[in-house]
């Protein structure tokens, strides 16, 4: 199930928070198996909000950490998020042993096997994350800037960045961001890449128990297509070469 809606808080004031990548980044789509593990060529508005969410943890202090976390939660929920990505990206084609569980066997046996795996290897430029902040408060933003500036990891585990800054833009966003459209005006323009990227959906936002349900240690599930949503969004990237080895993608600009 596709829902394309989302809760827009956002439009016209953007939080732009600027990351440059340190290692290759790695997410995989949403319908990938374990042992075919496309990736995406940006993070996804769902993946950055968790790891807001996790960021909480390292800024503040002891019990206070959840109680903030859950106020960055409350704030961030239904804001929109798009990604400004660097000029290349080229897409690393390899197999990695994983372990896994055995299929017929005792819960918590482990076996060793083979999966496929892409990399992405960006060059020339930072990631540029863009966050809707219309009708957001000043403290608002700003505990949103001092956890967006502790984070150092956005993807797969190993997908690293180093935080590099922040800034206010009003008003309509640059060329070069990632843009949810309807499935009929796709393809059209200069963009001609399409990605599925999920975020929170409204039913998760609308929970009371919305934070409980993301958190591992919380109660309820989150379910795709009710609280995680899958989104079609247009990715400003074209397609230049590829070869059995890898995939090249450079920006449209």
């Amino acid at each position: 199930m596709v829902e394309e809606k989302l809760i827009d808080r956002g439009m016209g004031e953007w939080l732009i928070l600027s990351y440059l990548p340190v290692s290759l980044f790695s997410l995989r789509m949403t319908h990938a198996t374990n042992k075919g593990g496309k990736t995406l060529l940006v993070p996804t508005p769902y993946t950055f909000k968790m790891t807001l969410i996790d960021a909480c943890f390292r800024v503040f202090d002891g019990n206070n950490a959840e109680i903030k976390a859950r106020q960055v939660f409350d704030l961030i929920k239904g804001c929109e998020i798009r990604f400004n990505p660097p000029a290349g990206c080229i897409v690393q084609n390899t197999f990695i042993k994983i372990r896994q569980e055995e299929r017929d066997a005792p819960k918590g046996f482990y076996v060793p096997t083979i999966a496929y795996r892409e990399f992405c290897f960006y060059t020339d430029g930072e990631l540029k994350v863009a966050m809707g902040i219309n009708g957001l408060s000043e403290d608002a933003v700003s505990t949103i800037r001092r956890v967006g500036s502790h984070i150092n990891c956005i993807g797969k585990r190993g997908s690293f960045w180093q935080y590099i800054g922040d800034s206010i833009c009003k008003g309509n966003l640059p060329e070069g961001y990632t843009f949810p459209q309807p499935e009929e005006q796709f393809l059209t323009g200069k963009f001609q890449w399409v990605q599925y990227l999920d975020d929170f959906g409204e039913v998760l936002c609308k929970a009371k128990d919305g934070f409980d349900r993301i958190s591992t240690y919380g109660s309820g599930t989150v379910k795709l297509g009710e609280h995680r949503i899958l989104v079609k969004t247009l990715i400003p990237y074209r397609f230049v070469q590829s070869s059995k080895h890898f995939t090249q993608y450079e920006k449209i600009v």
